[in-house]
């Protein structure tokens, strides 16, 4: 059980274009949402260091636990763990939940019809995040 409590995808300038709160965490919403402003802070110092996408863990408390990726165009990506659950969690599960996140994101703006930089509204990446949210269960 690898206990993922929510995906997020935040623009260059820190600008939020998607947001899955885990329904078993929706009462942690706020929490869960300062934790990850917390993590962008860490992901803005790794990622001019980083020399590869995955950043690794960025930040941990005694609630969540936070991984960071960044892409080539500075999209930012978080994978924020409930740390109860997730103790046992190996870097390779994360890089493989990463690696399947990022496919699910570039299928949703290789839509013709959005537009780069806005809220994402995607049904592949609704969908893809909640077989994510299966899958760690």
């Amino acid at each position: 059980m690898l206990g993922v409590a929510g995906f997020f995808i935040y623009g260059r300038e820190n600008v939020r274009l998607f947001a899955s709160v885990n329904p078993r965490y929706a009462q942690q919403l706020f929490e869960i949402e300062m934790f990850t402003f917390c993590s962008l802070d860490i992901v803005d110092e790794r990622a001019t260091k980083a020399t590869e996408m995955y950043l690794g863990q960025l930040y941990n408390d005694q609630q969540f636990r936070s991984y960071g990726y960044i892409t080539n165009t500075g999209v930012r990506m978080l994978v924020v763990f409930d740390s109860a659950t997730s103790i046992s969690v190996k870097d390779q599960e994360i890089r493989l939940i990463f690696k399947r996140f990022h496919g699910h994101f570039c299928l949703s703006i290789s839509n013709p019809f959005y537009e780069i930089g806005t809220p994402i509204e995607s049904k592949w990446l609704d969908e893809g995040v909640r077989d994510l949210y299966a899958g760690s269960e």
